[in-house]
């Protein structure tokens, strides 16, 4: 029987469990520490930052750092100064194996039936937590909750899981990982200490892009980290789905606004619209609102603070030129709106990338 797909992990690439060293989040490493060795250790980290900005990856450094102490809170050497962890430590096993009892993972679940993860981490999933809390660890150590994300949770599995964190079981850390946390149930906030990851720098970017796809070439590589704004996941996730490409056409496009070439245009529709095309569709509805919120912001503040491609200053210097902020915005907030409502009800996926390029140039 071919093993179930999982919710938290990008296919193709290896999964954040096993990333033995993580790039770029010295600063929220170094606060962990801090907790951790000054005695007043927090029970739950709310971990938040962009899609693919390596929460995931954080998250279960730590773990394997805290499933490695073996129910000491220092090392033998004095307080730790990093997570790493020993390849060779049976924890490290256990983990990549995903069978150590220490760990619980809560996420999404595959649905065989409907041949897809649910679309909520429902009650359910928490209750089944209460059986890994009636586990004793054999060495007094700790026990690790991650769950990826606790913004799938639908209302009565947030409620359930607040249970949890207002009397939580002994030695047990929680790490929430969260893409919006704004939106999480208020008390679940306050119950947790904030772990912000900052978007990686240009060239922690292109490194942890380069060590998941060493064959790509500068020029792709460029256009990745521009696309990404410093989410490897991201960059990961487009460079997949052919987004440098996408990228590319949508600006050759607009270089001739407001006229847009016919045969590509439709070409483009035609791609994205035919069978097969799903893909191409989800890149192009991913890559063009927020390529229009990032010409509001060259248009907002100067093109001198942000790292443009090729010719993507000339062409937003053409479409300010032709119209206002105040039109870029609008266009903006129709796009989403066409792309969710298309989701919703099923649009032509042909007629939605014709909409989406041909209501910007309307008056």
């Amino acid at each position: 029987m071919s093993e179930e797909p999982t919710a938290d992990a990008l296919e193709g690439f290896p999964h954040p469990r096993d990333s033995g060293t993580l790039i770029g989040h010295h600063a929220a490493e170094t606060e962990f520490l801090a907790s951790f060795n000054g005695g007043r250790f927090h029970h739950a980290w709310l971990i938040s930052g962009k899609m693919g900005i390596g929460k995931a990856s954080f998250a279960y450094r730590a773990a394997r750092f805290l499933l490695s102490q073996e129910g000491s809170e220092s090392g033998m050497f004095g307080p730790p100064d990093n997570l790493d962890t020993p390849a060779g430590h049976p924890a490290v096993a256990l983990m990549n194996a995903g069978s150590h009892p220490g760990l619980a993972v809560l996420r999404r679940q595959y649905d065989p039936k409907g041949k897809k993860h649910f679309k909520v981490i429902r009650i359910n999933d928490v209750r089944s937590l209460s059986n890994f809390f009636g586990l004793k660890s054999s060495d007094g150590g700790w026990r690790v909750v991650i769950v990826d994300t606790i913004d799938d949770m639908n209302v009565s599995a947030a409620n359930a899981f607040l249970k949890i964190l207002e009397e939580p079981p002994a030695r047990t850390i929680f790490f929430l990982l969260s893409h919006t946390p704004a939106g999480l149930l208020p008390t679940i906030r306050s119950r947790c200490r904030m772990l912000p990851l900052k978007p990686l720098e240009d060239q922690d970017l292109k490194t942890v892009i380069t060590r998941l796809s060493p064959d790509l070439t500068d020029h792709d590589l460029d256009i990745l980290a521009v696309l990404a704004e410093g989410s490897p996941g991201q960059a990961l996730r487009l460079q997949q789905a052919g987004g440098t490409q996408v990228f590319l056409s949508m600006l050759e496009l607009f270089n001739g606004y407001p006229h847009f070439s016919p045969d590509k245009l439709h070409g483009l529709a035609d791609a994205a619209g035919k069978k097969g095309g799903e893909t191409l569709y989800d890149v192009l509805t991913t890559v063009f609102p927020w390529w229009i919120s990032r010409l509001v912001r060259g248009i907002s503040t100067g093109f001198d603070g942000a790292v443009y491609v090729q010719n993507e200053t000339d062409v937003m210097n053409r479409l300010a030129s032709q119209q206002s902020v105040a039109f870029w915005i609008d266009i903006w907030e129709k796009s989403n709106h066409l792309i969710n409502r298309a989701e919703s009800v099923n649009l032509d996926r042909k007629q939605v990338v014709l909409d989406l390029f041909l209501s910007t140039a309307r008056k």
